[in-house]
């Protein structure tokens, strides 16, 4: 592992590809230096490539998507296709940390943000496959429209997990407490405990973020990538009050809605549907904000407006680009456990049972290469 890494160290970007001035965030081709040593000259030949059904040769294109667990298997991929299997490989920087992205490159969509995929070209694909990707990425792929969708190559043998977290130094703030509050245990948030005191207000995610930054309530519809589905919210916890409140970009659970100073304030990159029914059913008093993933793709605004304050927020693991000042990773909040198939009914009370991640290819993989496409 240590020569993998110290081979990462090496790569750059050499060149924007020529489709990405018909995309939306930038993608980079990354050159890279030679991991493994050579035994003889013909180990450094690269006479494979993808046939299409053109018959045109094209290069294996893998995604180098930003977080660390994907890049890892990226290089590794690369090794093995190129070095030690002979195919022209390159490496793709998506550049953002979002694996639906990923997926809809599979299926040559322009648009990464647009789950139907308007814009697209799916006999060239931006890459070939995905790596490691997520629940919210695998409900994706199987919404794609039929000619793009991906086919899906395996299921990886470890989880993923979509949690809510917090600050280390907020936990200890509660323990350190009269009260001995548990902020990292759901029950500590009864609104008896007053849990509020230990965050930042809501307001102040005002003050850490521009507006542009905030996905608003209205947008949250069936056709975005952030539906609220608050028909199924009102069936589930029969409270009708969905609508959102400070210009349309807060919503406040029921537990904390007649003060809403008392509320804890959430920050979520997505699953808003989901949140709502937990803080409703589990009586959390929440203020839910959604954050976009802002114009480099990569949710840096959301990743700032965490690192600046005392918020709980949504992430997911692995993923060690969240640390506080110290070097501590976030601590995740305990909720119930995921009920799997109360979840399949669209009910919740956790947040989802931990997804097992898998890779997706094109389409087509199979028809431009067999061995490529097994490859995974």
């Amino acid at each position: 592992m240590a020569t993998i890494f110290s081979y990462a160290a090496t790569i750059f970007f050499i060149f924007l590809v020529q489709s990405a001035g018909s995309i939306k965030y930038p993608i980079f081709e990354r050159i890279e230096d030679r991991c493994l040593p050579i035994v003889n000259q013909n180990s450094t030949n690269t006479s494979h490539f993808l046939k299409y059904s053109d018959n045109s040769l094209h290069s294996v294109k893998i995604p180098y998507p930003s977080w660390t667990s994907a890049r890892v298997l990226a290089q590794i991929s690369y090794i093995l296709l190129n070095e030690v299997m002979g195919y022209s490989t390159v490496l793709i920087d998506t550049t953002t940390s979002s694996s639906e992205h990923v997926v809809s490159y599979v299926g040559g969509c322009a648009d990464p943000d647009d789950p139907g995929c308007a814009q697209r070209d799916a006999q060239n694909p931006i890459v070939h496959f995905t790596l490691e990707t997520s629940s919210s990425a695998d409900s994706r792929a199987k919404n794609l429209p039929d000619a793009v969708r991906p086919a899906l190559l395996n299921v990886l043998d470890y989880d993923l997990l979509d949690e809510w977290y917090l600050w280390q130094d907020v936990v200890d703030a509660g323990l350190s407490s009269p009260d001995h509050l548990s902020l990292d245990f759901f029950r500590s948030y009864f609104t008896h405990f007053n849990p509020h005191r230990f965050f930042d207000s809501w307001a102040r995610i005002f003050d850490l973020l521009p507006p542009s930054a905030i996905v608003r309530c209205a947008s949250m519809n069936a056709e975005s990538s952030y539906p609220r589905n608050t028909a199924q919210y009102t069936a589930v916890t029969n409270d009708s009050r969905v609508a959102c409140s400070h210009n349309d970009s807060v919503w406040f659970s029921p537990a904390c809605r007649s003060n809403t100073s008392e509320c804890v304030p959430l920050l979520l990159q997505g699953r808003f549907d989901s949140a709502m029914q937990i803080a409703t059913l589990l009586r959390l008093p929440l203020a839910l904000v959604l954050v976009g993933r802002g114009a480099d793709g990569n949710n840096s605004e959301f990743l700032t407006a965490v690192g600046s304050g005392r918020f709980l927020f949504a992430w997911h693991q692995p993923d060690d680009r969240l640390a506080d000042p110290r070097g501590r990773l976030p601590v995740p909040l305990t909720l119930p456990p995921a009920d799997p198939i109360e979840q399949a009914q669209g009910v919740y009370r956790a947040v989802p049972a931990p997804f097992k991640p898998r890779n997706y290819g094109w389409q087509r993989l199979e028809e431009a290469d067999r061995l490529v496409s097994h490859f995974l």
